[in-house]
């Protein structure tokens, strides 16, 4: 993982300047994070090289980054120090795409790890909706820096599970779809909730089993209309975005009429 070059120790802070130490270095450090010599995902410098890098105590440090982390610049990890945080990543729900591929339209690789493939688990999964012949199930995981941040457990028809899990590895789920199998995917529905995830998933994503993420669950057809995928999506939420562009105007303004004054005597 990429570490922090130390901070410039040749540019004291100014004591007579209105703005509190703490402020002065975290300044700093942002013009860092913004010129890019702190990328995203790399470390922060510690406590102790700021603390001797500008002469200041340890709660000043913190003050600093803390103001740093309610702006949403970096994020502190328990046990690992403290990163520049990465721009939200988004999905396009206006674009029919692919989970990984939205992530690499964004400049993204993220580290993959197929966690089950299974030729006839959808057949027993009662999680599955109602009236979806979709048997093959696969789990797979999604990291950045090594740091999980999705599950994505997908639905599929019978002939998929003639890709093996080998093949499934590599491939994602819409490329099992159109290229293994020779299908177009003409339509999807999209439903997108906030809920409690299960133990396994928040086992695999290191998030408290209590809290809430976010899950994406779409239904995708071909030309037909044939459900050929059921996908769900467990995503951490921070620091994950869904943005959907609309045409105006709103169809509320159609219903909306113009008040008529009354006359009183």
């Amino acid at each position: 993982m990429p570490r922090a070059r130390r901070p410039a120790a040749s540019c004291p802070l100014d004591p007579l300047c209105e703005e509190p130490l703490y402020a002065q270095i975290a300044a700093r450090l942002a013009d860092d994070i913004s010129s890019g010599h702190l990328a995203p995902g790399m470390q922060v410098p510690s406590e102790a090289r700021l603390m001797a890098a500008y002469g200041v105590s340890r709660v000043t440090v913190r003050q600093a980054v803390q103001l740093l982390a309610r702006g949403g610049q970096v994020v502190a990890r328990r046990g690992k120090g403290t990163f520049v945080a990465r721009p939200a990543l988004e999905q396009d729900l206006g674009r029919l795409q692919g989970f990984h591929d939205a992530l690499r339209s964004q400049g993204l690789e993220p580290q993959t790890q197929l966690l089950e493939f299974s030729e006839s688990a959808g057949r027993i999964d009662r999680s599955l909706p109602e009236g979806l012949d979709l048997p093959v199930r696969l789990l797979r995981r999604y990291a950045l820096d090594g740091r999980p941040f999705a599950v994505v457990e997908a639905f599929l028809l019978a002939e998929a599970a003639e890709v093996g899990e080998r093949r499934a590895r590599d491939l994602t789920v819409y490329d099992i779809l159109q290229q293994f199998l020779g299908l177009r995917i003409a339509a999807a529905d999209v439903v997108i909730r906030c809920a409690r995830t299960t133990a396994r998933i928040a086992r695999e994503l290191a998030v408290d089993p209590r809290g809430n993420i976010l899950i994406m669950e779409r239904t995708s057809r071909t030309a037909a209309g044939r459900p050929c995928e059921f996908m769900r999506i467990h995503i951490v939420p921070e620091g994950y975005a869904f943005r959907l562009g609309l045409p105006g105007p709103l169809e509320i303004a159609r219903a909306v009429h113009p008040v008529r004054r009354t006359e009183t005597a």
